[in-house]
């Protein structure tokens, strides 16, 4: 049986330097596995969401403090879930159509 495996990458934005108040962005990826799934259906695809939001919450970790700390995080999941969207919309067949 072959493992299936979509993976993300988001940005992190890790710390603020202390000196120049500059963000400094550390790239974060992880791999979710998307076995046993019929990513044409939507319980499939809901339960794949979940596997996503799940490793982003652990790749997703800043060592800003207090609100910062928030948005960079949420940032980070945000980006990893569109991340997460586009890969696995690569991954399914495109039925294509014309009109004649």
């Amino acid at each position: 049986m072959t493992i299936r495996i979509v993976a993300l990458a988001a940005t992190a934005f890790a710390c603020l330097s202390s000196v120049a108040h500059a963000e400094v962005r550390e790239p974060v990826s992880v791999r979710v596995s998307y076995a046993g799934l019929d990513l044409t259906k939507v319980d499939d695809r809901r339960i794949l969401d979940a596997r996503i939001d799940r490793a982003s919450l652990k790749a997703c970790r800043s060592t800003a403090f207090g609100l910062r700390r928030i948005a960079d995080e949420n940032r980070c999941r945000a980006e990893m879930h569109r991340d997460g969207q586009v890969r696995v919309a690569q991954l399914q067949p495109v039925t294509v159509a014309s009109a004649k």
